[in-house]
This record gives structure tokens, sequence and C-alpha cells, in this order.
């Protein structure tokens, strides 16, 4: 077995242009446990993988390194499923849907094939590396526990494998963490609107991609949570509704909540007729809050920076409110101003908000590649 530790992206191109793997059976970890897996186009060692495991049923998760791969492959994907993507990934949410690709045929269920993109970066880069999503599944005989520990994988399963791709040891932990597989059925199958069911529910609750689906969220961040992020989610709310747009719209802050709305921000959402106003209450944001959110949108740099950082698996779809409304200006702070100072924040918000309304009629969102 090729054994690759923690290499450097340079010492990983070089390996794999010396050794052929088109064939192999490979140890992976994919950011929540190991699995075993193959190229797509591997289908003598799918079939090996499938003898291996004792199993008798048919399909395989494939792991992509983006979601930019189905533009570049041109494989359609449903709007409601992409926006979960953009959501999820890389995450542990695997997406079965509809393909009509041949290459996925020896690997789909009922025409329909599950994607997801892991959260390990060096499993990532190996699999954009060779140019090709791997199929992967558990490192177990059919119908056991999954084996998480590597050090047992390595001595009970060796032969299994003739390609270990190993991260740091930092990186992995004997805690394995199954996806959530859920499955996407177009309106010919529910006769009526599209929908989600759950086929497996793993480290993600089924009820919170449920709702993400129903009614995908966007939270607005500001440092308290009390000037401009208030004002955001409640502008939004109305344009969402008034355009009749199935979204819903939230706010938070980086400092702990419990606090009443600015008055000024009160004063200028109750001139829009937005009464809610003087109902909100501040709230400190988590990381379940971002999770559980499509897009995050700061007033400031600075926040995107902090909640980028602190919470690197989702850096992806995190951003400021004027860039990806293609400016570049911080929202500023009007705390402790006049009203017109207010005023004036409220229009720049206000017009940003025009153009995101736009650009998601459009479909003309897209969240950062990883």
């Amino acid at each position: 077995m090729l054994k690759i530790t923690n290499p450097s992206p340079k010492k990983l191109q070089e390996i794999l242009t010396k050794n052929n793997i088109d064939d192999a059976c490979i140890l992976h970890y994919t950011g929540s446990m190991w699995g075993i897996g193959a190229k797509v186009s591997a289908k003598d060692s799918i079939k090996r993988i499938e003898n291996l495991k004792k199993r008798n049923k048919p399909g395989m998760i494939v792991l992509i390194h983006d979601i930019s791969w189905f533009d570049k492959q041109d494989i359609p994907v449903p709007d409601a499923i992409y926006i979960l993507m953009q959501q999820y990934y890389p995450g542990n949410l695997s997406i079965a849907f509809k393909v009509e690709d041949p290459a996925f045929e020896h690997i789909a269920v009922n025409g329909k094939v599950a994607f997801r993109v892991p959260t390990d970066p060096l499993l990532r880069y190996f699999i954009e590396l060779i140019d090709e999503p791997i199929v992967s599944t558990s490192i177990n005989y059919s119908n056991l526990p999954a084996e998480n520990d590597l050090a047992k994988i390595e001595k009970f399963y060796e032969s299994w494998f003739d390609i270990a791709l190993i991260p740091s040891k930092k990186v992995y932990n004997d805690n394995a963490s199954a996806s959530t597989l859920i499955e996407h059925l177009s309106s010919d199958e529910t006769k009526g609107a599209e929908d989600i069911r759950c086929l497996r529910e793993g480290s993600i609750p089924f009820y919170e991609v449920k709702a993400s689906f129903q009614k995908p969220r966007i939270m607005f961040v500001c440092t308290a949570n009390i000037c401009r992020s208030p004002m955001a989610e409640m502008l939004f709310d109305k344009m969402l509704h008034d355009e009749g747009i199935n979204m819903i719209s939230d706010s938070s802050g980086l400092l702990e909540g419990g606090h009443m709305i600015s008055l000024s921000s009160m004063e200028l959402l109750m001139e829009a007729g937005i009464t809610k106003a003087q109902e909100h209450v501040s709230k400190q944001i988590t990381p379940q809050m971002i999770a559980a959110s499509w897009l995050v949108l700061t007033m400031e740099e600075r926040h995107r920076d902090f909640l980028r950082k602190a919470n690197p698996n989702m850096a992806h779809k995190i951003f400021t409110l004027s860039e990806i409304t293609d400016d570049d200006k911080d929202i500023e702070d009007p705390y402790g101003s006049d009203i017109e100072t207010y005023r004036k924040t409220y229009d720049i918000i206000e017009d940003r908000l025009k153009i995101l309304m736009e650009k998601i009629k459009k479909r003309e969102i897209k969240v950062k590649d990883k």
C-alpha cells in the first residue's frame, strides 16, 4: 500500500505524477470519518469494494472538490438543491438527485446520484488534482459498524487498499460522524411541488435541512445587532414578502445580545411601515446560526474576516453586504449619531438590498469557491 501522509501540495502532485491510481482503492479521510473509495470511472475497483464489504445494494456517495464542478461538467442541478449545496458544502450533507450523465450509471440508484463536498482540504485537493470525483463509502462489512480508528484500519483492513491518503494527526479523530443523506424529489415525482426526503440522518439534523430547503435564510450581521443588521433584516424581509420570494431574513451581532433596537433605527423602520421593529431584541451570532443560513452578510470587512476565521468550513458563504452587491465600501456604524446620519446609513443599506434582490431573482448569487 502506498502511504501518503500529510503531503505538501507540491509533494502530492509529484506522487500522483509518478503513480498510476486509475484502478486504485483509496483510503481517505472526509473530515468526519475514514472511507474507502476509487475514481468514479474505476468500475472494477468499485466492484471490488462492494465485494470486500460484502455489500449487495447499489449506490455510493460521490465526492467532488467544489460545487463549481457541476457547471464545468454541464450537470444540471435543481435550483433549490443548488442553494442547499451553497449552504452546506463543504460539509456533511450528501444530496442525491437525478443525473443523466452516463458516466454515473453504474453507481446511480433509480437514476439518482448522491454528491458531497468533503470538509478535509487535503482530500478536496487530491480530487481536484486527479481531475475526477471519487466514490466513497464506510470501512466495514455491510450491516456492521463503521471502523474509524486508523490503527485498526491499517491492521485489519490494509489489504483492502492500494493507496492511503492520510492528513495531519491533528485533523482526524476516532469519532465517526456520518453524513446526512437526502434525496431530491422532482415535481413529477411528488405530483406537486419539489421536495426532499431523508434517506439517512447523520450529523446534520434533517429538520434543519428541510427548513433551509423550504425557506433559505439570509443572516445579516453587524457589531451589536441594534442598528444596521436589524434594519437590513426587516427591510429585506419586507422586500421578500413584496416580491413573493420564499426566503427568510434574520440578523445578529458579534456582541452579546439581549438589547432593544436603537431608537433611530426603529423610527426609520416604523416610517416604512415595519411595526415589528419595536419587538426586536438583539442576539449574538453562533456557529449554529451560520450553519443554518444560506448566506451570512456582514456590514463591515472586519465582521466578515472574524467570522470566516472562526468558522473556516463555512467561510465560503460569508460576505459583506457590499461585496456581494459589487461594492467595496463598509457600511459604517451610525450608533450615537443623529437621525440624519442614521437615514444615510438606512439609504445605503436599502440600495444594497435592492441589488441583492435582483441578484437573487436572476440566480446570480455564487458562493466563494474553496
